[in-house]
């Protein structure tokens, strides 16, 4: 009879790092299965960003952060190359959920400036 095996941090650490050092889809698409942005979110944080133009938002709120979450996953050094990663590949747009990359810089700045100045940058 086999005994199940106990998974341990480094186990999972060893195995994620792998998948992300060989196959980067697969590394994304066991984020998106296994993180639920929205849940994650507070319900404080959520109605603020929402409620501060008092219309539906072309970009999502989990789209943003999960830019940010690539932008550090991957190290890409400034929000300007993201978005030209997010203009490029229409996989990451997906993944973020954006329909449309934000066009400018500065729609970009305008999403932080608010929310993450204390708290990212």
């Amino acid at each position: 009879m086999t005994r199940p095996k106990q998974l341990s941090f480094a186990d999972i650490y060893s195995d994620c790092n792998s998948i992300f050092g060989n196959d980067k889809y697969h590394f994304l698409s066991l984020l998106e299965e296994n993180i639920d942005l929205e849940e994650l979110i507070p319900s404080s944080f959520y109605n603020h960003f929402y409620s501060s133009i008092g219309r539906n938002r072309v970009y999502p709120l989990s789209g943003f952060l999960w830019a940010l979450l690539i932008q550090r996953i991957f190290s890409i050094p400034t929000d300007r190359l993201l978005l030209i990663f997010l203009q490029y590949s229409k996989e990451l747009r997906d993944f973020c959920g954006f329909v449309k990359v934000p066009g400018t810089y500065i729609q970009w700045v305008y999403f932080l400036r608010p929310f993450f100045s204390a708290c990212i940058y």
